[in-house]
């Protein structure tokens, strides 16, 4: 009897010792993928969910969720403090520009705005950090896998039961699927996201191979062609990265050029071609009034080039400069439409150039994990350093206020620094073994 109380007690202190760090993520990481979604948030995105205003109910609770989101990253920061001082130069130049967006309410054309919405910015980049620190990649991909498979049954269930939430409620796409996101592009893009996570957990089972299923099932019903075409770029990067990691670590060099210099034909050829297949896609040559958002965009960053507008400061509706895109485009928008020109708009061209710096640095250190045969340790950080590309050509996935796709890109640069300095002190442990017994038989041999 004594024993039975032992075993209860030892398995109630293991149950909390594993859940309670990892349910916060989930949670968490649920509240950042739902992002606008939620009134009093995003007002803006969430009434383009719901075709209706937010009422002050919404907002309350809108406004109380951010509260408990950043009293929980709060709490997790404090109660693993000494593990992110040990890590915090994994943040390299993302923790400068942070500090840039937050400094930007000196400079803001809304400084309220940009101070009130900065500071959960930095916050959620701490975050970032918290999880590349805490779990192991193995860890963050389980996570992050559960999250997925809880936002898209909620969007099944909304999408089935609750249409005038689920259903996207736009003009001419009425009846795909959006869920628990703001619109069916959003719902698309967390899906491709989702069956990353699968891709790079591991090889193939009956769990992985539902969830799998699950999340190409919502992508599909969301009706996102561009989410379609990124899918299908994904499993061609995963089905090249298969391949090349059969061959030696010269070999790869060589055919890593190969597949860069293949794409950079492909995009050429995408761009020759666009009438072309923009019309597959069912789409117009404009990518949907995208280039004439482009148009507007390039001109408001002409007036303020260098620092920008201020943090998410730059989107007021009919208020500020944006009321000059409005009234030129004929339609309200909220954001550019493509992830570098909104850096651009919010933090110049100094944001701009950061964010390249780190994007570039994070590719540097990745490159010696690809050579030296750890490529299976490294899928993750290279679909989701490709998908920020690709997504950021025609949307705003990184700098979306809230957005869960900058915390996984915080994320994935801890993790490739961290991976990278373990692998050095690897190769330095390496060179000293074998250098020893070198030195230590060298007298004997004279």
């Amino acid at each position: 009897m004594q024993l039975d109380e032992k075993d209860l007690v030892g398995g109630a202190l293991r149950l909390r010792r594993i859940g309670i760090d990892e349910v916060a993520c989930v949670a968490l990481l649920a509240f950042f993928a739902m992002q606008g979604a939620i009134p009093g948030i995003a007002p803006n995105q969430a009434n383009e969910m719901t075709n209706t205003a937010a009422t002050a109910l919404m907002k309350i609770v809108g406004i109380g969720s951010q509260v408990l989101a950043d009293g929980a990253i709060c709490i997790l920061i404090l109660t693993h403090m000494r593990r992110l001082r040990r890590f915090v130069f994994a943040l390299q130049w993302t923790a400068v520009l942070v500090v840039l967006a937050t400094c930007s309410a000196f400079w803001s054309q809304d400084a309220i705005t940009t101070a009130r919405r900065s500071i959960p910015f930095a916050l959620a980049t701490l975050f970032g950090l918290y999880f590349a620190s805490r779990f192991s990649v193995q860890k963050q991909l389980s996570i992050l896998t559960v999250t997925m498979v809880l936002v898209a049954a909620a969007s099944i269930v909304l999408a089935v039961f609750f249409p005038s939430i689920g259903l996207e409620a736009s003009t001419g796409h009425f009846g795909n699927w959006q869920g628990v996101f703001t619109q069916k592009n959003a719902c698309g893009r967390a899906m491709v996201f989702a069956t990353a996570t699968v891709l790079s957990n591991g090889r193939m089972n009956l769990p992985r191979g539902a969830c799998m299923l699950l999340f190409l099932f919502v992508l599909i019903m969301s009706g996102s062609r561009g989410a379609w075409l990124i899918q299908g770029a994904l499993f061609a990067c995963y089905g090249t990265a298969r391949v090349i990691e059969r061959f030696t670590p010269s070999s790869r060099k060589m055919l890593f050029g190969v597949v860069v210099l293949a794409l950079i034909s492909m995009i050429a050829l995408a761009w020759l071609y666009l009438p072309l297949i923009a019309a597959l896609l069912g789409r117009d040559a404009s990518l949907s009034g995208r280039t004439a958002i482009w148009q507007q965009v390039w001109t408001a960053i002409e007036k303020h080039p260098f620092l920008g507008y201020g943090f998410a400061a730059f989107w007021q509706g009919m208020k500020g400069e944006s009321y000059n895109v409005i009234v030129a485009l004929r339609f309200v928008i909220f954001h550019a439409h493509n992830g570098f020109l909104e850096i651009w708009l919010e933090l110049g061209a100094a944001g701009l150039l950061l964010f390249m710096m780190s994007y570039a640095r994070a590719w540097r250190k990745l490159g010696p994990l690809l050579w030296s045969g750890q490529i299976n340790n490294a899928f993750w950080m290279i679909f989701v350093l490709l998908l920020v590309a690709l997504y950021d050509i025609d949307e705003n996935t990184l700098f979306a206020f809230n957005g869960l796709f900058w915390i996984l890109y915080v994320a994935v640069l801890a993790d490739i620094e961290i991976l990278a300095t373990e692998h050095s002190e690897a190769l330095h442990g390496q060179r000293r073994s074998l250098n020893g017994p070198m030195r230590l038989s060298a007298p004997a041999a004279s």
